[in-house]
């Protein structure tokens, strides 16, 4: 990594700021989630907290009436095996469940700000998702952020050469670094000694 490098020792909570990276069957909300990930962290400290992972049984997710669209399905037929692999695990649980364990570690953290890759991805499809699941969403809209404008105004770029690229977890840890190096340029974080 460069000399911007990031604490990976994590640090305990709290930690308001949660990165969240999600694996869907489709790209609009009401979409199928097949594997949560999730980073809790300070992109002012530059430090990284707890994790959170999770594969989604996709019949769950149907019976909550989320969708699955045959040209993202598709597309995971050409991505790489260990993305593949993640998505069809067999110990994958009901949405239900992992929506109600999110929650309760987004409260661990002292959760408050939604970080996705995208304003119109992961934190739309992922309210839905909570709705579908008749399980309350933890966070308030207003404190949705995105990433693509904060790398659009650093040139900053998640690494994803670190990892499995469309596993959910590696993606919110890449992301979150990613955040914390753009923080930095922006001359909000903590510089690296």
């Amino acid at each position: 990594m460069d000399n911007m490098s990031i604490s990976a020792t994590p640090k305990p909570a709290p930690h308001p700021h949660i990165m969240v990276d999600l694996e869907t069957m489709g790209a609009v909300p009401g979409s199928a989630i097949v594997s949560l990930g999730a980073v809790a962290f300070d992109p002012v400290a530059g430090t990284l907290g707890e994790e959170f992972y999770r594969v989604i049984d996709l019949r769950s997710c149907q019976r909550a009436g989320l969708t699955i669209d045959a040209d993202t399905l598709r597309w995971w037929l050409q991505q790489s095996e260990g993305a593949r692999a993640e998505i069809v695990r067999t110990d994958a649980e009901r949405l239900p469940d992992v929506l109600g364990w999110f929650a309760t570690w987004w409260r661990r953290q002292s959760g408050q700000f939604i970080w996705g890759h995208g304003a119109n991805f992961d934190e739309p499809l992922l309210a839905c998702a909570f709705r579908a699941a008749f399980v309350g969403v933890p966070w308030e809209f207003r404190n949705a952020r995105c990433t693509r404008t904060l790398f659009a105004l650093t040139d900053e770029r998640p690494n994803r050469a670190v990892g499995v690229h469309h596993n959910a977890l590696h993606d919110a840890r890449s992301q979150a670094e990613a955040v914390i190096r753009a923080y930095r340029k922006l001359g909000f974080g903590v510089p690296t000694p």
